[in-house]
């Protein structure tokens, strides 16, 4: 008989060592997917290609080829505005993570008048349906022609809005996608929202629908309310129109993805082993 000799094993790993291990492994591919190349956010500034105000003391009136105006002015008549991009430059799969919109405010009622100008609230409301720039000019309009949009129809001669200045609810959004206060001359931006970034996520999927944004002012009881706004019609063009802003990423294609991850799974795990 062979006399029976002991074998020692060698202790096995622990599990507090595999427990470090997955953490050293997990930590590892967190910081490699947020270095990943599509992870980087682009940023996209789009000016208004089609903008005009509606009138509620000039009804039939067109102000397309004028500055934009919004609120109520001092003979208590109210006005809003219209304004639309076109989302033709956002990249196929674009990402959207974040839109701004910027207006600049190039007069104010007159202080000696009434008084005097109102600071407002001014929120802006996605469009349900389609209107027509038109090129009315005049401070307050002129005669609109077919097809534009006045107070009381959004296509002169062809379609009414649901109640004349639009209907809210029917004609626009019942919730506002963005507010910012408003007060004297300068430029203001409606920060980032998630009614804005659905709204320009919307319409990347649906361009057809693509009507743009009506501006309104929350205050249009108040005498003094209202405001000019630059628009793409603006003498000089030193003051620029409408203008949305929007940072994005773009997703990679599934196959790419795959097999980038693959890769850097593996990175990441014989890194681990040499910890």
């Amino acid at each position: 008989m062979h006399q029976g000799r002991s074998i020692m094993l060698e202790p096995g790993p622990s599990r507090a060592f595999f427990h470090r291990r997955r953490f050293q492994v997990t930590t590892g591919l967190l910081a490699l997917l947020a270095a990943c190349p599509w992870a980087s956010a682009a940023t996209l500034t789009l000016a208004a290609v089609a903008d005009t105000s509606i009138f509620e003391a000039k009804p039939d009136a067109n102000l397309g080829a004028t500055t934009l105006v919004a609120g109520t002015n001092q003979a208590y008549s109210r006005s809003r505005a219209l304004f639309r991009f076109d989302l033709g430059a956002l990249p196929s799969g674009a990402v959207v993570t974040d839109v701004q919109v910027a207006l600049y405010v190039t007069r104010q009622p007159d202080p000696d008048q009434h008084a005097g100008p109102v600071g407002s609230d001014f929120s802006i409301y996605r469009m349900f349906v389609s209107w027509g720039e038109g090129s009315g000019s005049d401070t307050t309009g002129s005669a609109a022609m077919a097809g534009d949009a006045t107070w009381n129809e959004r296509h002169f001669a062809a379609n009414s809005w649901a109640t004349p200045g639009g209907l809210i609810g029917t004609d626009f959004a019942d919730a506002a996608s963005a507010t910012t206060a408003i007060a004297g001359i300068g430029g203001y931006v409606w920060g980032s929202t998630s009614g804005l970034v659905d709204d320009v996520t919307f319409w990347q999927a649906n361009p057809a629908a693509n009507f743009g944004f009506i501006l309104a002012s929350q205050n249009e009881s108040a005498l003094g309310s209202g405001r000019r706004f630059g628009s793409k019609e603006q003498p000089g063009g030193a003051i620029q129109p409408a203008q949305l802003v929007v940072t994005y990423t773009l997703a990679p294609e599934p196959a790419a993805a795959g097999l980038w991850l693959l890769g850097m799974t593996g990175l990441a795990l014989r890194r681990g082993r040499r910890t």
